[in-house]
């Protein structure tokens, strides 16, 4: 394995995910998660070549996780509200466990810790926010009024956050009538204003 590969790239990050679930954000250094992921300084440095550099990738790679989510739960249908209605579908699943127990898994803990520790740079949270503007264009032009799909989005974002940082997470049953609510809100809307309707 050469210290430019990808492989080399995805230990290293696993590492840093594993060092920040463990130790908290604030004590991720290179050299911490050089020793972490058992490579060179140099070896780091090759694919991040700042503390700064690493977290973004990880905020970035976490990101890109939940993208892999909404094309799971049918976010990309094509469909009027199908990306809003799988925006949903990917917030509520990974809850979904049995009683009333939150949810306590690596994504949930790595992504608590590293929005603590980026929250005050801005900078380190571009990718978040890059990609939360391309989830509300999205959203907006879903097909479904976009006061809804926004409103949808908006609730969606306030459970993730409960989830991440434990604030009071809707679980159980009140969180799949939340979700049944919000379903039948969607049902319920009027269709969107198409551009030619908009012409007349």
């Amino acid at each position: 394995m050469t210290r430019g590969s990808p492989e080399t790239r995805a230990r290293i990050l696993c590492a840093a995910e594993d060092l920040v679930i463990r130790d908290g954000v604030s004590k991720l250094t290179l050299d911490a998660a050089a020793h972490e992921a058992g490579v060179s300084k140099g070896g780091i440095l090759y694919h991040f070549p700042s503390r700064a550099a690493l977290v973004s990738a990880m905020v970035e790679r976490f990101v890109v996780s939940f993208d892999a989510d909404l094309d799971r739960y049918g976010a990309n249908g094509g469909g009027p509200g199908d990306f809003t209605r799988g925006y949903l579908r990917a917030t509520l699943a990974p809850s979904e466990v049995p009683g009333d127990a939150p949810r306590d898994n690596r994504d949930q803990r790595l992504g608590g810790a590293l929005l603590a520790g980026v929250a005050s740079d801005p900078e380190l949270l571009t990718p978040l926010r890059d990609r939360f503007d391309a989830w509300q264009a999205a959203v907006s032009s879903d097909g479904l009024p976009a006061e809804v799909a926004t409103l949808v989005r908006l609730t969606s974002d306030g459970l993730w956050l409960s989830d991440l940082f434990g604030l009071a997470p809707v679980t159980g049953e009140l969180r799949e009538k939340v979700g049944e609510r919000l379903f039948a809100l969607m049902d319920e809307a009027p269709a969107a204003p198409t551009d030619e309707d908009e012409r007349r």
